[in-house]
């Protein structure tokens, strides 16, 4: 199982893995635009217990690590106060439950507002990321850019606004090290070997940290510690060339490519360690 934020949501290829790793089953369950808590909480609450998967990968970056991905903790409580998630908990009330039902098995009360109104056309909200996903959960929206490519820099200058506005007054979070060592660990408790990536990026990511490489170390360095006190492993694919990304963070199809050939034998050492242990 594929975890963490939009660059793993992008960069990780569950069927690229399947061919490059034969006899395992893969799945991209990475989330796009939250912050650590939400994808702790999504990763070991709803997505493990019902994966069950032996092997985990967390594909995160520096930005994580900074105390102002921790800002929006009202983020938090709109993922905890959502009815597919209090449903998905257990933690609803009937009606949570029955809504939640209802919209697994019967289309015509989950299209019920477009099936009203039939003749008009749904817009979708621009303030909202949905991006198109592959059947095993990968995001494409990156797939198809060049690096800042005509047709993306739009969306490559808001991902580059927010990437800077993630990474100003940098320091890497005591309670953001924390949360990524509990969440490690509440994954292995639950049975499953844990590789920790921090994902690929350009140069000039580097570049947006106020103190430049020297944050982007203290950043890997506090990966490793975390990794090493959980009981992770943790690898560094390190700075790629920009012809491999969309924008400064998220790979394309190329990218993809390669981060598939990188972690193809790191998963496949994962699995058979996985497989030594009795159930």
């Amino acid at each position: 199982m594929l975890v963490g934020d939009s660059m793993m949501d992008a960069g990780g290829d569950p069927a690229a893995l399947v061919r490059a790793v034969p006899g395992v089953t893969v799945y991209n369950a990475a989330i796009a635009g939250e912050t650590l808590p939400v994808i702790d909480e999504w990763t070991n609450r709803i997505v493990m217990p019902r994966l069950h998967p032996k092997v985990v990968v967390i594909g995160f970056s520096s930005n994580e690590l900074n105390p102002r991905a921790l800002d929006a903790i009202s983020g938090v409580a709109a993922y905890r106060a959502s009815r597919v998630v209090r449903a998905a908990q257990d933690t609803g009330g009937v009606i949570d439950e029955a809504d939640a039902l209802l919209r697994e098995h019967s289309r015509l009360y989950r299209y019920r507002s477009a099936l009203r109104r039939p003749f008009t056309r749904d817009v979708a909200d621009p303030n909202v990321f949905d991006p198109e996903l592959t059947p095993e959960g990968q995001d494409l929206a990156f797939a198809s850019l060049g690096y800042l490519q005509a047709g993306g820099p739009a969306q490559a200058q808001l991902v580059i606004q927010g990437v800077t506005a993630a990474l100003q007054g940098y320091v890497v979070g005591t309670e953001n090290v924390t949360i990524l060592q509990e969440m490690i660990r509440s994954i292995r408790r639950q049975g499953a070997r844990v590789l920790l990536v921090a994902m690929p990026v350009t140069e000039a990511l580097v570049r947006y940290h106020p103190r430049g490489a020297a944050d982007y170390q203290d950043a890997m360095d506090a990966f490793a510690g975390a990794a090493e006190r959980s009981g992770a492993t943790f690898v560094q694919p390190g700075i790629w060339p920009e012809d491999l990304f969309a924008d400064p963070v998220h790979v394309n199809a190329l990218g993809a490519e390669r981060l598939t050939s990188y972690l193809a034998p790191l998963v496949e050492r994962e699995v058979a360690q996985a497989r030594l242990v009795p159930p």
